[in-house]
């Protein structure tokens, strides 16, 4: 048995989410108040007995903004256990958990495990009976709202049910439990779907056999392990069983010896006398008692636990430890815990807040590999910001949160992929595409989890030039605005777009590739390549033509070309000639074919240039000598359009145009500038940006706008 699904509607920033994990160690992606914490925070409030949040706790940031007004919604956090075996339903637990007969179109939806049962626990944070009956009640939208407004947190209850079987992420399935509160309807309660709902069930029963423990970024290891109830206390509880009595007789002995021992020394027998000396001078003989002083070590084996500790080899004190040290140790002996509690409980589930906050890269990476080792009593789900954890991530095992203006979505990047690679992209039986993008994703690449959007190029040039571009011509990088580059190292783009869908990345992705076309009368051309180029174009239109997420942007020929048939970009060529070649008649040969008319010439003598120097050492070079007059060519703006068009706002954009105007002189830029400067609301921002691009078309940023605008409007 194994935590399958979390469903959580209404709780803060997770309006209506589903998150997906699988036995061993699964992962949680998101950036700063994603709602990484939130919901690890609703999964504790339903299954973890340490975490105590009922009704009296509840507040009113509980409840999503997107409601509006919170009064009379409910709070929902479902958890669904899958691979309920028949041995699991031996416990009376696992037995209460299924439902007797299974919801065809609830599961239809769902990614089971065949050949097992499943079982469900959900908390349903909602108003009492009698407001909800009043609410139900009520005559018309009027009186509903009226009612409404006198709900308080007091009128909530905690309601634990089993058996469930709703995708509580669907709108109609929360209407058809609690209400339309547009038109002022609420369900009646005698009338509540228990198909639905489920059977109500005693949580401390649930909390009971299924073990949460949640070790958050900040965690203070040492006092944890010093507490009455450290794991190592938990372990020797579950052991001491098994000391024989001969054992436990020869403790008892050796405590009552060394009782005798302590309290026969002089010095502590005479603090005894002492005071029974002055109890005597201050009540007299006959009221003050007699005392004594000696050692009282109790001899039961079950009080030694607590002086029981873990201490590193060498004598070293284990205050000495670092934190990423004393936290790995704490897990390791959690895990052991587990290990030895398994008969007495069904599940036990580690939550790990950010493991890198206090542990060394190399070790994150070995701590992963080994958490993934599969335990049928343990499960570990860890959020995280490091690139190296998701680098050794299954991605069949990563939720990703995309943070929106007020609630978050919850992505799987591995959803359907499977099906996607065998029907759309031919993988063969045996192999899966999830398996090789798992492989392919190494520390480089595993940017894309973590980016608002994705650029996908094929080479080096274009990996090192673009970045210094968009920095030196628009004023931002790529960073800044949340978009990741990746260099494919190829042109199989279909593998690593696959990921952007609407059932999986919902995020944009670009695809920024050569045509290879022919230029007339060049002798760098390759026919080859050149229809090498149009079966890419073929394809790729084909699987990705349709997908909102994902756009193919191609240059004419090749980037090095397309880059130096804008004309404002051949000085930084120049320089470049100029610094690797020594002859003069060769540099001065490159010059005037990269200067002159013919195409075919520029396009040859810009190839053999890019060819000698090697293209990756090339693009560095032109990234050290661009400044702010570089011209990006069009179709890679029009790539950076797509790519940030759910990024970038106008405070970002104020701060292009304002750098952009850098390069102008005059009075029309001076007006400009203050213009904008001046522009605070989005309408005066947008109305100054529109002036900048009338009056100054021919650069970058003008492009950008006017491609923003097909991509957003069109």
């Amino acid at each position: 048995m194994f935590l399958k699904y979390l469903q959580i509607r209404n709780f803060r920033n997770l309006l209506s989410s589903r998150f997906e994990f699988s036995p061993g160690a699964n992962t949680i992606i998101g950036e700063n108040d994603s709602g990484k914490s939130n919901s690890m925070t609703a999964l504790r409030i339903l299954l973890d007995s340490g975490y105590f949040y009922d009704s009296k706790r509840l507040k009113e940031t509980d409840f999503s903004e997107v409601l509006g007004d919170w009064k009379g919604h409910w709070i929902i956090i479902s958890a669904f256990f899958d691979k309920i075996t028949d041995d699991d339903k031996q416990d009376e637990l696992c037995a209460e958990l299924t439902p007797s007969e299974e919801n065809v179109e609830f599961l239809r939806s769902y990614i089971r495990c065949a050949g097992n049962d499943f079982g469900t626990v959900t908390l349903f944070i909602r108003p009492i009976r009698s407001v909800r009956m009043e609410l139900s009640r009520a005559a018309n939208k009027e009186s509903f709202d009226e009612i409404r407004k006198k709900i308080s947190l007091s009128d909530y209850e905690f309601f634990y049910t089993s058996r469930s079987q709703a995708d509580f992420t669907d709108p109609q399935v929360y209407k058809n439990l609690v209400g339309d509160f547009d038109q002022g309807f609420y369900t009646d309660p005698e009338a509540e779907d228990l198909q639905i709902l489920g059977t109500k069930i005693d949580i401390l029963s649930v909390w009971q056999h299924i073990s949460v423990v949640f070790i958050d970024a900040l965690r203070d290891a040492e006092s944890e392990l010093k507490k009455p109830r450290n794991p190592i206390r938990r372990v020797f509880d579950s052991v001491q069983g098994e000391i024989t009595s001969a054992s436990k007789q020869e403790i008892k002995d050796k405590i009552h010896a060394l009782n005798n021992t302590i309290s026969a020394i002089p010095q502590i027998e005479n603090i005894g006398q002492d005071v029974s000396g002055k109890l005597h001078e201050i009540v007299g003989l006959v009221y003050s008692p007699e005392i004594t002083v000696e050692s009282k070590i109790k001899e039961d084996i079950e009080s030694l636990a607590k002086y029981l500790t873990v201490s590193p080899a060498g004598d070293i004190d284990i205050d000495r430890l670092g934190l990423g040290h004393l936290n790995i140790l704490y897990i390791a002996l959690k895990l052991v815990e587990f290990e030895y509690n398994r008969h007495h409980e069904i599940l036990n589930i580690m939550v790990i807040e950010e493991p890198e906050a206090h542990i060394h890269t190399h070790i994150q990476k070995t701590l992963f590999d080994s958490l993934k080792i599969s335990r049928d009593y343990t499960q570990v789900i860890m959020t995280t910001h490091s690139t190296h954890l998701s680098e050794v991530s299954d991605i069949r095992k990563v939720n990703i949160l995309k943070s929106g203006t007020l609630f978050s979505t919850v992505m799987q990047p591995a959803k359907h992929l499977d099906d996607f690679g065998e029907k759309s992209l031919n993988i063969k039986k045996g192999l899966s595409l999830s398996m090789c993008l798992e492989r392919y994703l190494d520390a480089k690449r595993s940017v894309l989890l973590f980016s608002k959007g994705v650029v996908l190029v094929e080479g080096d040039g274009e990996e090192i030039l673009l970045p210094s571009m968009v920095k030196k011509a628009l004023g931002v990088s790529l960073d800044e605005i949340g978009i990741g580059l990746i260099n494919v190292g190829s042109v199989s783009f279909e593998y690593v777009a696959s990921l952007f869908d609407d059932k999986r990345l919902q995020r944009h992705c670009a695809i920024i590739t050569d045509s290879d076309a022919i230029m007339p009368d060049a002798k760098k051309c390759h026919i080859e390549a050149a229809k090498r180029g149009e079966t890419r174009t073929e394809k790729l239109n084909s699987l990705y033509g349709d997908n909102r997420w994902v756009d193919m942007f191609y240059a004419p020929y090749t980037f090095e070309v397309d880059f130096a048939n804008e004309s404002r970009n051949h000085r930084f060529i120049e320089t470049v000639i100029k610094a690797h070649y020594t002859q003069e008649t060769a540099i001065d040969g490159h010059v005037r074919e990269l200067s002159g008319t013919d195409d075919a010439k520029r396009y040859d003598t810009v190839l053999t240039v890019a060819k000698e120097l090697g293209k990756g050492w090339y693009a560095t070079l032109l990234s050290t000598v661009i400044d702010e007059t570089v011209i990006i060519p069009s179709y890679m703006l029009q790539a950076l359009a797509f790519v940030s068009q759910s990024i970038i706002d106008e405070k970002l954009l104020k701060k292009m145009a304002l750098h952009t105007l850098e390069g102008y002189y005059g009075d029309s830029a001076v007006v400009l500038k203050e213009f904008l400067t001046n522009a605070k609301t989005p309408d005066e921002i947008s109305t100054a940006i529109q002036a900048f691009c009338d009056t100054y078309p021919d650069n970058n940023f003008a492009y950008f706008i006017s491609f923003r605008k097909d991509v957003v409007h069109g």
